[in-house]
């Protein structure tokens, strides 16, 4: 299914790692809703003042939310720097690292752990985009157990040559590190068979870094802009 997004572009090419169907054939019939509306929302936003193809930089501690209503089917799409949703921004190599990346994955599959809304809706499909492709760590495990067993001899004698490349590999990647910006985008598809006025961004406390997202939201009855914070999470609107 393709989805229409009006969304936040970014130069670190996203990977699509999970995609959640609830109903099928809803998502695809409200995924033929966006796309009908796609030019009349890109109008919108122009009058608005707001680009939304051409964001501003990749930013730490600023998130962006854009909020699309088409009918009764909702859109929204929460973008997020890595380094306030995991604390780093490369991928993850350590157990460590990579358990936080496997609760963030749940985390952002959870929609009620994220925005809370006056309106009961049922939630059509999750997308979750990061710029990394973690391995299965178990698998990663089993294959590391048996390169072990092949060259248990033969590590003695490589383990100063192996040392002096750890270290300047190390070097390297934590230059790599300091020059990465990655983020982590999330799009959500609602049915809504009654008028949304209120939402709340519930998810700051996952994210204690995050000082404020910038939303933007198109709706049948209106449009606006509006920074949230942990402090001020709601936004109030018209549907």
């Amino acid at each position: 299914m393709v989805c229409y997004i009006v969304t936040f572009t970014q130069e670190v090419k996203m990977k699509t790692i999970s995609i959640t169907w609830k109903n099928s054939q809803k998502a695809l019939r409200a995924s033929s809703t966006f796309l009908k509306v796609g030019t009349f929302v890109g109008l919108n936003l122009a009058g608005m003042g707001i680009n939304a193809v051409h964001a501003a930089p990749h930013t730490h501690g600023e998130g962006k939310l854009q909020i699309l209503q088409a009918g009764s089917e909702w859109q929204f799409v929460l973008q997020l720097p890595a380094a306030d949703v995991l604390g780093f921004e490369y991928a993850p190599s350590r157990a460590s690292e990579k358990k936080r990346y496997k609760e963030t994955q749940k985390v952002f599959q959870r929609f009620d752990d994220i925005f809370t809304l006056s309106n009961t809706c049922e939630l059509l499909d999750t997308t979750l985009e990061s710029p990394w492709e973690v391995a299965n760590e178990h698998d990663e495990h089993d294959e590391h157990d048996e390169h072990d067993e092949h060259d248990e001899h033969d590590e003695h004698d490589e383990h100063d040559e192996h040392d002096e490349h750890d270290e300047h590999e190390s070097e390297h990647e934590d230059h790599a590190h300091r020059n990465t910006h990655s983020d982590f985008r999330v799009a959500y598809l609602l049915s809504c068979q009654g008028p949304v006025k209120r939402i709340e961004m519930t998810g700051f406390p996952h994210w204690p870094s995050l000082q404020h997202v910038n939303a933007i939201w198109v709706t049948n009855k209106g449009q606006g802009a509006l920074e949230i914070t942990p402090s001020q999470p709601t936004l109030l609107i018209s549907s």
